[in-house]
Order: structure tokens, then sequence, then C-alpha cells
């Protein structure tokens, strides 16, 4: 069965896609997959664009049902899997797939991605593989930031260092409740840091905390 087959679609209006994307909401589960065609075929032929700024503008005015984000997630998974795929696990078990499969560098398993092999973590460094069909969506939320999580082998000695005393740093310059967070990941080679959930009073905060978690690189520069 081919994905996302929009060739049905051809000829339709953009109002005709919208009409068949409402109804196809009425259906509940079952009418996400024809929702994320439907979509592609709008964005795909831009036929929004003609009357409107953008696709977004579109939906934004006249399917307030669906959000941006749930629209793309459909999308997104319409032109992956199939149908019956959709039916059987569900729109957002197999968007968690995809990200999960690019985490890890594989692809899904072709024809059936319920055979797909998941690594599970569990306590302590405990990892279970389990198909994908066998589940949950918890799991498969955990494998994906486990895959995400650089580990200590991956990231050079120098950058894991570097980030302890960065750190200890945040861990100085902000209160021990705060939502601060330091998020790592490593890509071909090169250590990549986010930071999150600063709030903007704290801004000379956040700017201090970096001065003083670089301070050893700029003592060994100028020495």
């Amino acid at each position: 069965m081919e994905t996302n087959s929009s060739s049905r679609f051809s000829g339709w209006t953009l109002e005709q896609a919208r009409d068949a994307i409402l109804a196809h909401l009425k259906e509940g589960n079952a009418g996400h997959y024809n929702i994320g065609c439907l979509y592609n075929y709008i964005v795909d032929n831009k036929l929004a664009e003609e009357k409107y700024e953008s696709a977004q503008a579109y939906f934004s005015q006249h399917i307030q049902e669906l959000s941006q984000s749930t629209l793309t997630r459909y999308g997104a998974v319409a032109r992956e899997f199939t149908e019956e795929a959709c039916r059987e696990h569900g729109v957002m078990k197999l968007h968690t797939l995809r990200a999960y499969t690019k985490a890890a560098n594989i692809k899904p398993t072709a024809g059936e991605p319920g055979l797909t092999p998941v690594d599970v973590p569990g306590e302590g460094e405990a990892v279970t593989q389990k198909p994908f069909a066998e589940c949950g969506l918890e799991e498969l939320r955990q494998a994906v930031k486990h895959k995400r999580k650089p580990s200590q082998a991956d990231m050079p000695s120098t950058d894991a260092a570097r980030l302890q005393f960065m750190r200890e740093s945040f861990s100085r310059h902000f209160a021990k409740g705060a939502r601060v967070e330091l998020k790592t990941s490593v890509q071909r080679g090169k250590t990549f840091l986010t930071i999150q959930g600063v709030p903007l009073e704290d801004v000379e905060r956040l700017m201090e905390a970096l001065m003083d978690g670089v301070q050893p690189q700029l003592v060994r520069a100028t020495g």
C-alpha cells in the first residue's frame, strides 16, 4: 500500500479538501491518516497561497479544530506510513517512532513498523529491546530521550569536563528549585549546548553563570 497517495485528490479545490478534513475529523483516530494526506495535498500543491499569505494562515482561519502542530504531525506520519499502520498503532505512536528512528539512525521495518526494534531504557543503565508494537507511548518517549542523550563515550573528554564546570556554575547562580536546564547533544563529533527555562528577569544572572562557567577556558587561552 502506498503512503499518502495524493493522486486520489487530483483536481480537488481548496474548499473540497477542507470539507473532507472536517468530515474525517468526525471519525476520530480513524480519520487522522486521511487528514494528514489532505494536509499534504494542500501544502504540496500550494492551494492556499492563491488567496492567503501561507498555508498556515489558511489553516489557522478555516480549520481551527486542529492546531498547526497537530496538522504537521498527521502530515508527516501520512508521508511515511500506510493507513493500515495508522489505524493499528495510532498517529502519536508512529510520530514518536519517527523521532526514535532518526535518533537511532535506523529505518522502520519495511512493510510492518510494528516489528521495528526499540531500545527501551529501564532502571539504571538497563536497556530492553522490544518490538515497536509492544511499546507504550511513554516507553517510546523514554527511548527517544535515551537515544538523544549523549553517552560519556560519545562526548570528548575535554567537553565533558567543561560542561561539568558549567553545570556547577549554574547551580551556584540559580536557586535549587529553578527550572533552568542545560541540555547537550553530540552531532558528528561536535558537542552542542541548549539552555532552557531561564526567566527573562534572570538574563543578567544567566550571563554571570556563563562567564563563570567559561573562566577556565579563558585562563587557558590567555595563558
